[in-house]
């Protein structure tokens, strides 16, 4: 797909890391590994849905809020 972002790169799936940070912008839980689709020009990270759910689950579960 083409970056909505910088509208000129395409997008293509990668495995990245994803983390989850506090009011102080200090990261608080990470998931690796996690799929998504990446600009090659500018990097823009794009997610299914289905997978952000799957996320979300798991970050609702972790003991650090």
């Amino acid at each position: 797909m083409k970056c909505v972002f910088c509208k000129e790169g395409k997008t293509y799936p990668q495995r990245v890391t994803v983390e989850r940070h506090n009011r102080a912008g200090e990261p608080i839980a990470v998931i690796r590994n996690f799929p998504a689709e990446v600009c090659e020009v500018c990097g823009e990270e794009y997610y299914s849905a289905k997978d952000l759910r799957k996320a979300e689950r798991l970050l609702a579960k972790s003991p650090v809020k």
